[in-house]
């Protein structure tokens, strides 16, 4: 895709990170179901599921479980451009669900995805937005250079740019350090989005004012405060707004915070207000707790030309957005 581009050769979301297969487990340690499982990926499939144009760039293994996620992750109606690394292997993650809780172990120290550089950029091509988390940042020194240039909008990509702080202690020597490396990232993006919990551990405060002074860098910059099961917020130089989340039946969070980022930028793209991004995240991430995949299930047709900013006003009992 080089040279300018029109409307037809523009994706509406790209995505740059690590994908592992995952194989997970429910109550049953000898039996594994095998899925492809990274955050950047899962927020490309969550966007195309929703009707968007969306692109996955990485690394893989030119092994086995390399193919198998790029051929799931195509499936899911995403362009996947990937390197295929013939002396590195695929990502691999163990995740076991219980009633107690999900239980994850990582086999990815030298995984293809850890030589994600800047270099990468060449793959990712003109987009409306391009997404990337504080995941990658964590993997590599090059990597990290790679988040940092998307960030300060360096190479030929011309999209907006959402960041996911998406703190992973395991990752990092410490929080410190973690936030010395997220915040600047962070600030450099158009939407930032970050958990309660992640808020907390890295800079020492779950208050939205506070945050806002600590991350917002600029008066067109959204940060996201999301809260599990509480209410999520966009935090502006116009104010606040917030949306109280879905009840849901939980079987495994995982996903819920990609499936909600892919909620909010589709709605974004469509042009919808605050508060229906807001929805149409929660509703996203309340259909992937209740399933053991990383990602929403797809709708029906019916269903996604039914979405709509009033639609979803009347699934929270209020008037249309």
């Amino acid at each position: 895709m080089d040279g300018p581009a029109d409307a037809a050769d523009r994706f509406d979301l790209i995505t740059i990170g690590e994908t592992m297969v995952a194989f997970v487990s429910r109550d049953d340690p000898v039996r594994y179901r095998a899925i492809p499982a990274g955050a950047e990926s899962n927020v490309a499939a969550g966007v195309a599921r929703l009707g968007c144009r969306a692109r996955w760039v990485s690394r893989l293994g030119d092994d086995p479980l390399g193919h198998f996620v790029a051929d799931s992750i195509a499936t899911r109606g995403v362009d996947v451009a990937v390197v295929w690394d013939p002396a590195r292997p695929t990502g691999v993650m163990t995740k076991h669900v219980t009633p107690a809780g999900t239980v994850g172990q990582y086999y990815r120290s030298e995984s293809a995805a850890r030589e994600l550089s800047v270099d990468d950029l060449g793959r990712a091509g003109p987009a409306r937005w391009i997404h990337v988390t504080g995941i990658t940042a964590a993997l590599s020194q090059s990597a990290a250079d790679l988040v940092a240039a998307i960030a300060e909008r360096r190479g030929e990509h011309d999209g907006r740019v959402s960041f996911d702080v998406n703190y992973r202690p395991a990752l990092w020597p410490n929080a410190a350090t973690a936030a010395r490396v997220l915040q600047p990232l962070a600030r450099g993006a158009d939407v930032v989005f970050v958990g309660d919990d992640e808020a907390a551990a890295l800079f020492g405060t779950t208050d939205a004012d506070e945050l806002a002074g600590m991350i917002l860098g600029r008066a067109d910059e959204d940060l996201v405060l999301k809260r599990g099961a509480g209410p999520a917020s966009i935090i502006s130089a116009t104010g606040e707004v917030s949306v109280p989340a879905l009840p849901a039946e939980v079987i495994d969070p995982t996903g819920a915070g990609d499936a909600f980022a892919a909620g909010y930028l589709a709605a974004t793209n469509f042009g919808w207000p605050p508060e229906a991004r807001l929805r149409l995240g929660h509703l996203m991430a309340s259909r992937v707790v209740g399933v053991l995949d990383d990602v929403p299930p797809p709708f029906t047709a019916a269903e996604l030309a039914a979405l709509s900013p009033d639609i979803l006003a009347s699934r929270w009992g209020g008037a249309p957005a």
